[in-house]
């Protein structure tokens, strides 16, 4: 591993990886597993989870709806690990609906099909470490259900935090380099912009330009997508065009809750909370409905799963929920517990009520300390870390959380604002928006679950808004940032997407796009998995082709008569060609 620096002589590179996320490690991984000789670059350090950035890589970028957008502290974070570091470990897979054509769902034709990551699901499971088992229970679920599915499973990473596991593969691997705190500001194309001839980064040392025959943008979608608007600016023609598709279709997921599911038997329960299975992964069952089903009733895909009540509401009179909520709320301790967006959804919006939360503390101190100091056990004490806790009650009334996909839409975009970041890279304008078919269908879809839960005789919904309002609760509980989806869509022409079936970009020989923002629609599920399985089918796709006999690296010299032009059409600094040290 190196920071800040380019090593010394000695390597020839088939493939150059942007960004030490989950893609980008496990990309790099896979790729050197199949031979190639692989540089990884980040913007971060090798051992960081850092929750704010370098002065001079904090963006300016504008959020034109803070009610819609998390802020980038809560979305994204630098340093080999990546946004693992803020996650909880969730592991869901896309399922062969959600490549298929919909005729109710806008620009759901994808260029491949659900078998282009079915044979790499289980390799991706190897990076997660979430288990070898797979994402549907053999058990039978409750009789009288119909068609709602209780099969579906998520597993869940045995450790969340990726980067240090995955980095220790990485630099004991002979065939990858890892150069940390070296930010790439800029791509350089060829004179007709159908080849990238390098990527220009900034270190600790001078500015370079690191070359390889192959490039694999894994920077996350916000910075994948930065360096593309930039690329654009020169050439703009590139990517479908100015007006075209890149940037656009910005999707993420509804999620929340407006209601809470009281089940006839209250040892229902069980079925629905998390457990380890025979592979030492926790995994949990989620309600779904079957493709046939969503195309009866025109309903996007979605999930449910069972939940505590929310923390912040003093009225469960639960002591251990509401001693998790002071833990939570205060600060400095919270964020030590959870990442800030899911720590500030817990805590609810201001103004908060601390003295009943203690009240409710003191009615149960006894139950409130042991259970805390199980979770604690469980949850940071254990090798294998349970990702949530279900608190049973005899009522068997528990909160209903919703996961749904939302429609691809043009207007929800991502575009330049004219500004910059200290770095000199362009600071962005994000527009993300929700439509009202996203809203209508989340609550059709509840309408689908209590009808079936009350035909099996297994539970009802009791709404906590009446009719007129529910609407309005998923509106307010309307916000992502989290998952980057649809700004690079896959497509199979340039007009009507960012990069091919192989995630290639259109119209450029030797890049490539790894990231959440290839997907062409959001499904229910969290991209992140589906995203590596891409990349790991990419790594094998990029091993099959040619390489290039020499690769180099351009670093600062003003003797070098090298001349490589930014897409702006600025000349990048000179530089003497050395080679990068494995």
């Amino acid at each position: 591993m190196n920071s800040g620096t380019l090593p010394s002589e000695g390597t020839n590179y088939a493939v150059c990886v942007v960004g030490a996320g989950p893609v980008g490690l496990s990309f790099a991984l896979e790729a050197a597993e199949a031979g190639l000789r692989v540089v990884l670059l980040d913007a971060g350090g090798e051992d960081t989870g850092r929750r704010d950035k370098p002065p001079g890589r904090r963006r300016n970028d504008s959020i034109v709806d803070p009610d819609r957008h998390a802020p980038e502290l809560q979305t994204t974070r630098v340093g080999v690990g990546g946004a693992s570091w803020m996650w909880g470990g969730r592991c869901v897979t896309y399922e062969s609906v959600d490549f298929e054509q919909r005729d109710f769902v806008p620009d759901s034709d994808w260029p491949i099909d659900f078998s282009a990551i079915e044979p790499w699901r289980a390799k991706a499971q190897e990076y997660f470490d979430c288990g070898a088992g797979g994402f549907t229970s053999d058990e039978p679920g409750w009789e009288g259900l119909g068609d709602l599915k209780m099969s579906q499973l998520e597993r869940w990473a045995r450790q969340p935090k990726l980067g240090p596991r995955l980095a220790a593969l990485v630099a004991a691997h002979p065939l990858i380099d890892l150069l940390c705190d070296a930010p790439v500001v800029g791509v350089a194309f060829d004179a007709d912009g159908t080849t990238v001839e390098g990527l220009r980064i900034l270190s600790n040392g001078p500015p370079g330009i690191v070359r390889a025959d192959r490039y694999v943008l894994a920077a996350g979608g916000m910075e994948t997508l930065r360096l593309l608007l930039d690329a654009q600016r020169g050439q703009p023609a590139a990517f479908g065009g100015i007006d075209g598709p890149l940037g656009r279709y910005y999707m993420g997921h509804a999620t929340g809750s407006i209601a809470n599911v009281v089940l006839t038997d209250p040892a229902d329960i069980a079925d629905m909370d998390f457990r380890l299975d025979e592979h030492d992964s926790y995994v949990r069952r989620r309600f779904s409905l079957p493709a046939e089903s969503l195309q009866e009733h025109k309903l996007l895909n979605c999930s449910f799963y069972l939940d505590n009540p929310p923390f912040y509401d003093y009225r469960h009179r639960n002591a251990t929920l509401s001693a998790v909520f002071l833990a939570l709320a205060l600060a400095p301790v919270g964020r030590r517990i959870l990442a800030e967006g899911i720590r500030l959804r817990h805590i609810g919006p201001a103004p908060r009520r601390y003295w009943p939360h203690l009240v409710n503390v003191l009615r149960g101190p006894v139950r409130a300390t042991v259970d805390s100091a199980d979770i604690l056990r469980r949850r940071y004490l254990s090798k294998v870390r349970k990702p949530g806790f279900l608190l049973r009650n005899p009522g068997g009334t528990y909160a209903i959380h919703y996961h749904s996909e939302q429609v691809a839409n043009p207007d929800s975009r991502v575009r330049l604002d004219g500004g910059r970041n200290a770095d000199g890279t362009p600071s962005l304008e994000i527009d993300f928006r929700y439509t009202e078919r996203d809203v209508d269908s989340v609550l059709r879809f509840h309408e689908v679950l209590d009808e079936r839960l009350r035909s099996a005789g297994r539970g009802r919904i009791e709404y906590l808004y009446p009719p007129a309002g529910r609407a309005a609760a998923v509106w307010e509980q309307a916000i992502d940032g989290f998952h980057h989806i649809g700004t690079t869509r896959m497509s199979a022409v340039p007009a009507d997407g960012v990069v091919d079936g192989d995630c290639r970009v259109h119209g450029v020989d030797n890049l490539f796009i790894a990231s959440s923002s290839v997907l062409r629609t959001s499904a229910e599920a969290n991209p992140t998995f589906t995203a590596v399985c891409l990349a790991l089918r990419l790594a094998h796709h990029i091993a099959e082709m040619p390489s290039s006999a020499d690769i180099e690296a351009v670093v600062h010299d003003p003797e070098s008569a090298a001349d490589v032009r930014e897409p702006g059409g600025d000349p990048c600094r000179q530089g003497r060609r050395v080679k990068l040290a494995g």
